[in-house]
Parts: structure tokens; sequence; C-alpha cells
């Protein structure tokens, strides 16, 4: 009898344990953010071969403007529109210099693949190409790559 006592009190933990486990665990939704929405904002850009320092603003309109200190003390900003393409993998971004398509923007547009980092950090790898990388290497500090921490 005691057996049986036992074995109900058992199945009553259980049941009610479950319930509770059941009641706290939240429901799973889609809590990925869209890159092209997460992009924006100021940058702060990481030193890289190519840059001492820099920064880069993202718009939600798509436009882009961009602030580089080179490591021989020489500066450069530039501004323009950027595209992209997160419906293939790496995620794609055009950064063309005045307006994508128009004649010869293809000269002027750094193809990258970009994605998103712990802490909230980005990677924006270009090519010297005009072709988009596959991959990330393992050198972050490329002289096509940029490891981006938001400023604002």
């Amino acid at each position: 009898m005691n057996r049986i006592k036992v074995f109900y009190v058992f199945i009553i933990i259980f049941i009610f344990t479950g319930t509770i486990y059941a009641q706290d665990t939240p429901v799973k939704e889609n809590i990925s953010k869209d890159i092209s929405q997460l992009i924006i904002g100021k940058w702060e850009i990481a030193p890289n071969k190519r840059a001492a320092s820099g920064d880069i603003t993202f718009y939600e309109n798509g436009n882009y403007e961009i602030n580089e200190k080179f490591h021989d003390g020489a500066g450069v900003g530039k501004k323009g529109e950027y595209k992209i393409n997160s419906n293939v993998s790496p995620v794609t971004i055009d950064i063309c210099l005045g307006k994508c398509g128009n004649a010869g923007a293809e000269w002027t547009t750094c193809f990258g693949i970009l994605r998103i980092l712990p802490d909230d950090k980005l990677e924006i790898l270009t090519s010297p190409d005009s072709n988009y990388p596959t991959s990330f290497p393992d050198d972050t500090e490329g002289q096509y790559t940029m490891i981006l921490t938001r400023m604002e």
C-alpha cells in the first residue's frame, strides 16, 4: 500500500512541476533582427591596415557617410548609397560612391559581405575587385575588413 502512495506522490509532483515549467517557459519568438535595420546608426571603425581610425553612418534612407584617418595622418570622407541583400548567405552589401546603379557605378562601388559579431559589433569585408568575397578571413585587421562598434 505504501508503494502505491509513493507512486501517486511522484506522479503528482511530476505533473505539478511539468505544469509550472510549461507556464514559465516563454514562447519562442522570431528575435532575429533584419540586418538592414540593425545597421542603421553611427559606427566606429576599428583600426586596420588601411586606416588608423574612422566612423561610418548608415542612414535609414539607404545613404551612408564615412570618414577615415589613415596611418600617415591624411583623411578622407565619402558619401553615397548602400544596398544590402539579406536573401543570400553571407549577406552582401554594396557601398557606392554617389548613387548605386548609375553608369560606371561598378567602378566606384565596394562589393562586400557583412555579419553580426558578438557584443553587437558588425564586420564588413569588401573586395579589391568587383566580386563579393565568399567568406570571412581569420585576420580581422586586413585592409579590406571593417570591424564596427556602435557609437550612437
